[in-house]
């Protein structure tokens, strides 16, 4: 009997209930700490970008065909949205796109329009130069606005 009471004493290792304790708090440490090291918020940013892009071609483009449909003249103006939109070479004008869109341009995106162009700027881009989606007029009749994004600063 003396000699099976010794082996317990002087048993090493860890038991699987010790294991499974450890596993469970590592995992607990890990889904609380994750986050704090995965930063998503760029991607988010840069993917609100996008969606913007994706917006002012679809809204450039519908425009263009309501001013076919209409007959308007290639610089004319047309009422749409509650709003006028002027047009250059059949399409809207940087000046005026944004009556078609419906964007937060008071708290998450800077809306600033210049002659011949336009331009959307999440208000909380980790740089002035990126993080910005770019409308440009139409050049000609024949010619679609260009419409470009920069997500390297989100």
């Amino acid at each position: 009997m003396k000699s099976n009471m010794n082996v317990k004493a002087h048993q090493q290792g860890f038991t699987l209930i010790e294991l499974v304790v450890v596993i469970v708090i590592l995992g607990i440490l890990a889904v609380t700490a994750a986050p704090k090291f995965i930063d998503l918020t760029g991607d988010a940013k840069a993917s609100t970008i996008e969606a913007v892009k994706g917006s002012l071609n679809s809204a450039a483009d519908m425009a263009h065909a309501k001013a076919l449909v209409k007959g308007i003249a290639h610089n004319g103006s047309l009422s749409i949205a509650g709003g006028t939109v002027t047009f250059e070479h059949f399409y809207p004008t940087g000046a005026t796109i944004d009556v078609l869109m419906e964007i937060d341009t008071t708290t998450v995106f800077d809306f600033v329009s210049v002659a011949g162009s336009a331009t959307y700027t999440h208000a909380k881009a980790t740089s002035g130069a990126g993080c910005v989606v770019k409308y440009t007029d139409a050049a000609d009749e024949f010619s679609k606005p260009v419409i470009a994004s920069i997500t390297s600063g989100c």
